[in-house]
């Protein structure tokens, strides 16, 4: 049941301590983990609440590609990740997960990786390269997904998205 939690902007590496209650705020929904990270860029820090439940010895989010930064925040279960890496083929290590297949697939096919998942998600993924974040949930909207936008000066309410 994990949760995912974060803030993007210019200033938001200033935010950590805010997203870091933001995460402990909702530990309940991941027993297994409450961390942030903070991108390379310091344009994003995104939090995770973990429950292990594909690999019980996985390792708690949120996850960061190496070789292109990406951080991504990850709720729910993609049900043919194993065939999807073999399709693409994206080697997982042992004790790697279904999300680990979303980083990867995200840095090498981003947004449109999407399409080849079958499961119940919501995940957050900000990519350095474009200095931009991304939010989506699977197609059915099982798992919640609530963000605002704050323009300078101007406040949006909460939103879900369709």
């Amino acid at each position: 049941m994990c949760g995912i939690a974060g803030l993007a902007g210019a200033d938001a590496v200033r935010h950590q301590t805010t997203v870091a209650a933001m995460g402990l705020a909702q530990h309940h929904r991941g027993p297994d983990g409450t961390r942030h990270l903070t991108s390379a860029d310091g344009r994003a820090v995104l939090s995770m609440n973990t429950l292990l439940i594909v690999d019980t010895a996985g390792a708690p989010g949120p996850y960061q590609d190496p070789a292109s930064g990406i951080v991504l925040t990850f709720n729910g279960e993609i049900h043919n990740y194993r065939q999807v890496a073999a399709a693409w083929g994206i080697v997982l290590e042992p004790g790697e997960t279904d999300a680990h297949l979303v980083l990867r697939a995200w840095a090498k096919l981003g947004p449109g990786c999407l399409a080849g998942l079958d499961g119940m998600f919501a995940l957050a993924a900000y990519d350095p390269r474009e200095g931009r974040l991304f939010l989506a949930r699977d197609r059915l909207g099982e798992k919640p997904l609530y963000w605002r936008l704050e323009v300078a000066g101007s406040r949006s309410p909460p939103r879900s998205p369709p």
